[in-house]
């Protein structure tokens, strides 16, 4: 189980999270409670499973979306 203080740490710090969920974007997820299967990597795969089965909203992925764009993270 993690640190919910090492949790709020990184999540201050949206580039250290971004790297780290782009090494292990699985298992940074998961930590985070979301359920994927083992074989995912593609992450426009990840996100439409993570729709589909509810666990995020499109308004969440729209505002992640909107963030990564402010950042010049996506274009």
């Amino acid at each position: 189980m993690s640190n919910p203080l090492v949790q709020a740490q990184q999540a201050a710090n949206p580039m250290q999270m971004l790297r780290q969920l782009q090494q292990n974007p699985l298992g940074i997820l998961r930590q985070r409670g979301y359920n994927l299967p083992d074989n995912m990597s593609d992450p426009r795969a990840i996100i439409q499973h993570l729709l589909n089965s509810g666990q995020v909203s499109q308004q969440q992925v729209n505002a992640a979306q909107s963030m990564a764009r402010r950042m010049g993270i996506m274009r």
